[in-house]
């Protein structure tokens, strides 16, 4: 009966120890996984969005250039400047992290622009000539204006979504916490059944 009872202890001990193990490796996975997004998140709200926002703003100030030099330019046939850094913009701005809505976006702006450089090579300083360029521009600004609410919807969605990740993070300590408290009064309280019985039975044969 002795040898059951210390059979049947060591595997409770065995099992307290092995959901211990296991309790602090589940633990331990998510939460490098809910890190791994915050830090996604984070570089995702600077590379992605603040950076594709000093974008926007440049090639908004660019374009505006172009407008203010059509309505002040009434007596000259000078051509409409050029800014070759608005190619590297778009070149870089499609190099990163697209959604869906922000890709079309961002090819419709591409699309006005060839349309926009085709009018500018061949303008004349007449009203007609002038209200096709502003026209083409005003579409211009209108793809800017869309792309720069998806930055900020999107940087608020990534924002949200660190919170979760860190809202569950310090839920799932809590919870760790709960449960080696458990595990380890499970632990004494087998300990120390362990030794009471030893003592009962050091009782019995004396």
């Amino acid at each position: 009966m002795p040898k059951r009872r210390t059979i049947k202890q060591r595997i409770h001990t065995g099992f307290v120890l092995a959901a211990a193990f296991l309790l602090v490796l589940a633990s331990n996975r998510l939460n490098n996984r809910n890190f791994s997004t915050v830090e996604h998140g984070v570089d995702s709200v600077f590379e992605d969005r603040l950076v594709v926002q000093e974008y926007i703003y440049t090639l908004n100030n660019l374009f505006h250039k172009k407008e203010l030099y059509l309505s002040s330019n009434t007596r000259n046939h000078k051509a409409i400047p050029q800014y070759p850094e608005i190619n590297n913009i778009l070149a870089d701005f499609e190099k990163t992290d697209l959604t869906r809505e922000e890709s079309l976006f961002l090819t419709s702006l591409k699309e006005n622009y060839a349309e926009l450089k085709t009018l500018e090579a061949s303008y004349t300083n007449d009203g007609a000539s002038k209200e096709k360029i502003v026209s083409v521009l005003g579409s211009i600004s209108g793809n800017l204006d869309e792309l720069a609410e998806v930055q900020l919807s999107e940087g608020r969605l990534l924002t949200q979504r660190s919170k979760r990740s860190l809202g569950m993070n310090q839920l799932l300590s809590t919870i760790e916490i709960v449960f080696l408290i458990i595990i380890g009064i499970l632990f004494i309280v087998i300990v120390f059944h362990r030794d009471k019985s030893n003592m009962e039975l050091v009782e019995d044969g004396s």
